[in-house]
Formats: structure tokens, sequence, C-alpha cells
């Protein structure tokens, strides 16, 4: 009967533990349209400005990357050196 005691104040302390912070873990207030618009107001996307062009093709890539064109030969001649 006191293991029984025990087990049960200890198991309810730690439910209480691990649960106490998720269940209490909740806004105060509710958050206006106005408020989360302007938090969110920064997210857009951004201009890339590290476009550089290739020197084979001439077409845009992005700087320390292969251009499509390049890595479709290159991918071309593996495939047939591995056959």
């Amino acid at each position: 009967m006191l293991s029984l005691r025990i087990n049960n104040f200890i198991t309810g302390n730690l439910l209480e533990d691990l649960l106490g912070s998720i269940l209490r873990a909740v806004p105060k207030k509710k958050v206006s349209h106005s408020r989360k618009a302007m938090r969110s107001a920064n997210k857009g996307l951004r201009d890339k400005n590290n476009l550089v062009h290739c020197p084979a093709s001439g077409l845009p890539k992005p700087a320390h990357h292969l251009s499509q064109e390049l890595y479709s030969q290159l991918k071309r001649n593996w495939k047939s050196s591995q056959n």
C-alpha cells in the first residue's frame, strides 16, 4: 500500500513536470491581423546577386556552380565511359 502511494506520487510529479510546461505554453492574447502581417512583412523573396555568365555557353548561372549545359555534357560523357 505504501509502495503504491509512492509510485503514484512519483509518476504524478513526473507527468506534471513533463506535461505542465507543454500545457501552459499558450499565448495570453490573440495576435491581431495587423501584428501578424507586420511580423511576416519582411519574409519576401530576395534578388539573387551571385549570377555570373558561363564562359563556355555565355548563359547566366549561379557563381561556383556548373551551368546546365556543361552539367548535361559531363553527365553524358560519364555515362558513355561507364558502358
